[in-house]
């Protein structure tokens, strides 16, 4: 445990240079934080940032970096993980599982509470039903490692709390984050109207989460040093319905000069309209992850556990209308692409 008596706590903050960690680092409030990161160290969110490796021993740090480390922090926010879809196991496992391990052997050596970001749709998982995702399913292995990981940390015998988000969209003013994530890259392919119709499981809800509401509640519950639970950031019965987000996505659509009808909503338990096999790479690939991810959601219940009642309540995470960050979003990503094309024209 850090010796210092004086000064602010220090936190150590893993994948400090992805969209959660960045957004995290700005939004501490009394600590120097100490960002780690794979290959981007420019993070200006953070006070000070270090390249390390978690599929390395002691993080690819040195021996003395490490020890230093141990001396002097405080608590440690775990964001860093793989978090595309579709890898084999044996790459979520170097990262996502071994990496914790290792987070974790840090944490033991300073006596320090870990906080880990994971995912709520381990709740799949935890509930029993990996029978009902099919072989195959791209979330699976992905959320199999998260939980791998969350039972690393559950049995560290130190203090901790697990944040599971939901899928991220950009901050509920601006609409901005650092880089796309899937549901935006959805957004735009269904804005091209190129859904042929829209796969989802009776009774799913569609739960997004703005980057801002993730980033205060896992600050706030941080700096309260609020362990020993599972803080949930989804919107859970508060979420939006399929046909609430389709209109969102058609009226941007229109803003952008294209016609865009609202995709028939199909049940993929049952025949599919027109079979994947039938429809085009692109958009195949597209309908799968949809596929897929209603599956997941469908298996966690269709509607998420939140905690944001709780956050809004005792942290003052601000309680903002996921459909007005959606809009936001979308129109951050199409106007950030609009800018791009026209400094590759000039």
């Amino acid at each position: 445990m850090s010796l210092r008596s004086d000064g602010p706590r220090t936190a150590l903050l893993t994948g400090v240079s992805g969209v959660v960690g960045r957004a995290v680092a700005a939004e501490l409030r009394g600590f120097h934080v100490v960002g780690l990161a794979h290959s981007d160290t420019d993070v200006p969110e953070a006070d000070e940032v270090l390249q390390a490796d978690l599929r390395q021993p002691r993080l690819g740090l040195s021996e003395w970096r490490w020890a230093e480390l141990a001396e002097r922090v405080d608590v440690i926010v775990h964001s860093g993980a793989l978090t595309e879809w579709g890898q084999p196991r044996e790459v979520y496992q170097g990262i996502n599982i071994d990496g914790t391990a290792r987070v974790v052997e840090l944490a033991q050596a300073a006596a320090a509470p870990i906080h880990l970001i994971s995912s709520c749709f381990v709740h799949a998982l935890e509930r029993g039903r990996i029978e009902d995702l099919r072989p195959g399913n791209v979330v699976a292995p992905y959320i199999w490692s998260k939980l791998e990981a969350e039972q690393l940390v559950a049995h560290s015998g130190l203090p901790y709390a697990i944040h599971r988000p939901t899928n991220i969209i950009g901050d509920s003013a601006t609409g901005a984050s650092s880089r796309p994530q899937i549901v935006q890259q959805l957004s735009g392919w269904f804005c091209r109207g190129k859904a042929p119709y829209f796969p989802l499981h009776p009774g799913n809800l569609m739960d997004f989460v703005p980057l801002d509401v993730t980033a205060h509640a896992i600050a706030r519950t941080v700096e309260a040093g609020a362990l020993g639970r599972v803080w949930w950031q989804t919107y859970g019965a508060e979420a939006m319905s399929v046909d609430e987000a389709q209109q969102i996505m058609v009226d941007h659509a229109a803003t952008l000069g294209r016609v865009v009808a609202p995709a028939p909503v199909v049940d993929p338990t049952q025949p599919l309209p027109l079979a994947l096999e039938r429809i085009a790479p692109i958009s195949r690939k597209f309908l799968q992850v949809l596929i897929d991810t209603s599956e997941v959601t469908h298996a966690c219940g269709g509607v998420l556990p939140s905690s944001l009642p709780e956050l809004r309540a005792e942290f003052g995470v601000p309680e903002v209308s996921d459909r007005d960050a959606y809009r936001r979003t979308l129109e951050y990503w199409a106007t950030s692409r609009l800018e791009s094309d026209r400094k590759e024209s000039a």
